[in-house]
């Protein structure tokens, strides 16, 4: 694909698209890439900062871009991302901070630069500040919080008043862990996005690490779930047919299709196209293959195709808990006898009971399946069992508090009604060495 414009019909869009993944294919790669995310809240109230005040996001991204970091993203001089080494740092909605860490093969690699990022960031706090790891704001309700000042998000947040009700609840309130894989070849692609598929609502429920919802406790369970349950569905949580059917390159191209993208980008130029469905576009803009590659980035699902594949469901969890989901991806994906014995398994399975068992998750009172318990339980033994000595500590310490107390979350909520000050004890990003 060259970086043309060009108009094209469906089915080209469809023809380039799919050629696009197939370049993308990377045989004998097995990095591993991380996206976390953070919010800065002040320790004593827990109430999440702005960007543009004193402390806020803003200063702290100025002083970091004084100290060396590149700037990848400014608007009316704001600036908005930041990049070093090949790491990125930058803004999501509602101010949180994300870290995408450049690609690793190791656990451990991806320790060290998290936390050389995470330190980095740390030296430009104020005594009373705290940057934390949790899926939502744990005081500051989005009312509460202006918009950060990006055009695309303010057409972004117009869009979602009508299309779900945490809509803006997603954009301004939540906060992720998300792993990205290699695929090998369209076969790989075909198996690794299946099984990522049906194993989601477990990633989902082993990385809950939500006690907090507009500033009160969540008395349900997997509240981020809930909240991508009701945020225009059609472009989040399962893709129809990942399940039902041999969902290839060409099967996500024309879902693609049939997606609004809420804004394209046509040559640089950046268009609100509201409801209207890709499909319906193609023939009113040129697209250039950064243009293409932008309309990847606004779909939602819990497995996203891009350049490589996306892993999402996993709550923002604090350090070193925010590893073990690096840790749990690398066993299970880039271990090929344990992503055959996955994907035998999820032919027994279909779209409709992968979205079963997210409803499930998000109803505090009704039982799990038994077969997705005995899922999860097989899933962390076959991790556990899989992983290297120095890779395995961060996943042990998550099997071991889940023991303890079910959940990240139900630690998190104990603490918050207990112990304020070890509530933001737990949930800080600590400058500390490695935890194993």
């Amino acid at each position: 694909m060259k970086n043309e414009g060009l108009i094209y019909t469906k089915e080209q869009y469809v023809e380039k698209n799919t050629a696009y993944f197939l370049e993308q294919s990377k045989e004998r790669a097995y990095l591993l890439g991380a996206e976390m995310e953070h919010f800065l809240i002040n320790r004593d109230t827990l109430r999440s900062y702005k960007y543009d005040e004193p402390g806020g996001q803003k200063e702290i991204l100025e002083q970091l871009h004084e100290s060396g970091w590149n700037i990848i993203g400014i608007e009316d001089g704001n600036i908005l991302g930041l990049e070093k080494e090949g790491s990125t740092v930058t803004l999501e909605p509602g101010g949180q901070i994300e870290f995408s860490l450049r690609p690793f093969e190791t656990v451990g690699e991806i320790d060290k630069e998290y936390r050389a990022i995470a330190n980095e960031i740390k030296a430009l706090l104020k005594p009373e500040q705290a940057l934390v790891s949790i899926g939502y704001h744990p005081k500051t309700k989005i009312s509460e919080l202006p918009l950060l000042p990006k055009k695309r998000y303010a057409m972004m947040f117009d869009y979602f008043k009508e299309h779900g009700r945490f809509c803006h609840n997603m954009m301004k309130g939540t906060a992720s862990t998300q792993v990205s894989i290699d695929y090998l070849n369209e076969e790989d692609f075909i198996k690794k996005f299946r099984v990522a598929n049906f194993i989601s609502p477990v990633m989902a429920n082993l990385f809950d690490s939500t006690p907090i919802f507009e500033g009160e406790k969540y008395s349900g369970r997997n509240c981020r779930t809930a909240i991508w349950e009701e945020t225009d569905i059609k472009r989040s949580k399962l893709i129809p047919g990942s399940l039902d059917s041999r969902f290839d390159f060409e099967s996500y191209s024309r879902y693609l299709l049939k997606i609004p993208p809420i804004l394209l980008l046509s040559n640089g130029v950046v268009n609100y196209t509201k409801n209207r469905p890709l499909e319906e576009l193609l023939g009113d803009y040129s697209l250039t293959l950064s243009d293409l590659e932008h309309i990847q980035t606004m779909v939602f699902p819990d497995v996203r195709l891009k350049k490589y594949l996306e892993i999402r469901m996993a709550d923002a969890l604090p350090y070193p808990y925010n590893l073990s989901v690096v840790a749990l991806i690398k066993a299970l994906f880039y271990n090929s006898r344990n992503l055959d014995e996955l994907y035998e398994l999820s032919l027994k399975y279909d779209d409709a009971w992968v979205r079963r068992q997210n409803v499930q998750l998000t109803q505090r009172d009704e039982q799990l399946d038994t077969d997705f318990v005995a899922l999860t339980d097989k899933i962390m033994k076959m991790a556990l069992e899989s992983l290297d000595p120095d890779e395995i500590w961060p996943l042990e310490k998550l099997k071991a508090l889940r023991e303890q107390e079910q959940s990240m979350s139900s630690y998190l909520n104990r603490l918050y009604d207990e112990d304020h000050k070890s509530f933001v004890k737990s949930i800080e990003v600590l400058e500390v060495g490695n935890e194993n």
